[in-house]
């Protein structure tokens, strides 16, 4: 059985023996969120998505893989080549990730 984002989540914080409190604390998002996440009624954007794949102890893009978000294309990109992933979490974290996304659109042209 293939496994959702939501279900890998909460499967995780288990394993790790976290309640949804403290997993929320660590995660540094509300518990009500937290609960959302997990039931799949809420998507963490990608600044959530990257704090909850640190606090499991998991690779982002093992979380991406499975966001529904990310189209079947891009998700064999990023299995086939692992510095795409490496680049989107470093990405994801960049204090100015706004102008680099502009920068990199513009690239792309």
């Amino acid at each position: 059985m293939n496994m959702t984002l939501n279900e890998r989540i909460k499967e995780r914080r288990k394993e790790l023996g976290y309640g949804l409190r403290t997993m929320a604390a660590l995660a540094n998002i509300s518990p009500a969120f937290l609960v959302d996440i997990e039931a799949g009624a809420r998507r963490p954007g990608p600044g959530v998505l990257a704090e909850l794949a640190n606090v499991l102890r998991l690779p982002l893009s093992e979380l991406q893989g499975l966001d529904p978000r990310v189209t079947p294309e891009v998700k064999a990109w990023m299995d086939s080549e692992p510095r795409v992933a490496a680049m989107l979490a470093r990405l994801c974290a960049h204090p100015d990730r706004d102008n680099v996304m502009r920068g990199l659109e513009e690239v792309l042209r």
